[in-house]
């Protein structure tokens, strides 16, 4: 198994297991209202649902035929991205900012430099896969 599957593997159970965790918090506002900080909502299910797509990846990685260092590379660049998300929404949540980008809150920051990461991390991935497949 390479670096960079390792590397989304864990990344993938530790996201998951966060958005888990935030199910609790999530949880005890609905019990005493309607709804619940749409920022938590966002922490939550984008932890669950990234966890999930991460342990996909993993399988992208191994069709990909790009050199270890660069696979390696785009695998932190994603993780970071989305480090940087989760914890944005996080933030907002804590912090108990409206609107983020009204505020331009630190939260609002994480987004922002999440997409970063994400896009260049996902553009290498899919150039390897493309030419992992094509070979």
């Amino acid at each position: 198994m390479s670096t960079a599957q390792q590397i989304v593997i864990v990344y993938g159970v530790v996201s998951i297991t966060y958005g888990f965790a935030l199910g609790i918090p999530l949880s005890r506002e609905r019990t005493v209202a309607p709804t619940a900080s749409r920022h938590l909502v966002i922490a939550h299910l984008s932890s669950i649902i990234q966890g999930a797509m991460y342990l996909g990846l993993s399988a992208a990685f191994a069709l990909s035929n790009l050199t270890s260092w660069l696979e390696t590379t785009a695998a932190v660049l994603l993780v970071s991205g989305s480090t940087l998300f989760v914890a944005g929404a996080t933030l907002n949540w804590r912090q108990q900012i409206g609107d983020h980008f009204a505020v331009r809150s630190i939260g609002w920051r994480c987004f922002a430099a999440s997409s970063v990461g994400h896009l260049v991390g996902i553009s290498v991935v899919l150039i390897g896969v493309v030419a992992g497949v094509g070979r």
